[in-house]
């Protein structure tokens, strides 16, 4: 039973159809899709996860797995996704929206990237358990599919091939944020 949610700000405990979910299923925060937000959703995840460098290399019944475990969650303009220096027990792929990815520097801060649709964040602290290496906002209102590192490694578990992917997009991303920060 997929446990698709949405951030609601609201103490929510009920389940897709109605059933009463396990607060692990559904954060306190969230709850579950009514039946045609549920397909509305799932069909737009699935164009997303279909298309996404990170998850394109997993089959049908993978591509389902991640959907599954997913929610979606919202953030304001000005929202902090993720903060510099924290933790990293989630990665984002956003699905509407843009968001600014900065670090700072001795010399201030250093703008690495502009993301929008599609756009997988927070995977380098998901997969390397090392703090989170930028600071990610919203630029403008925002709606994001969130995914737990715990479910996440499940999936990786059984899929060698997508942590290749996803290891090899950390590198990318370490290289990329070296230069723009050795360029300032």
């Amino acid at each position: 039973m997929s446990t698709l949610v949405v951030q609601l700000r609201k103490n929510h405990q009920v389940g897709y159809h109605g059933e009463v979910t396990r607060p692990s299923d559904i954060p306190e925060f969230a709850r579950a899709l009514a039946k045609q937000e549920f397909t509305d959703l799932t069909q737009e995840m699935h164009a997303i996860v279909s298309s996404s460098h990170l998850f394109k290399s997993l089959d049908d019944v993978g591509r389902q797995r991640v959907l599954e475990s997913g929610y979606v969650t919202t953030f304001a303009p000005k929202d902090t996704l993720f903060a510099e220096g924290k933790t990293g027990e989630s990665m984002l792929i956003v699905m509407r929206g843009t968001v600014l990815v900065e670090t700072q520097t001795p010399s201030g801060t250093v703008h690495l990237a502009e993301l929008s649709r599609g756009a997988c964040i927070g995977e380098v602290s998901v997969l390397t358990g090392q703090p989170r290496t930028a600071t990610v906002t919203a630029k403008t209102e925002v709606d994001a599919v969130a995914f737990e590192k715990h479910r996440i490694e499940r999936v990786l578990a059984d899929y060698p091939k997508v942590r290749k992917v996803l290891e090899s997009l950390v590198v990318g991303r370490a290289r990329d944020t070296i230069e723009k920060i050795v360029g300032y």
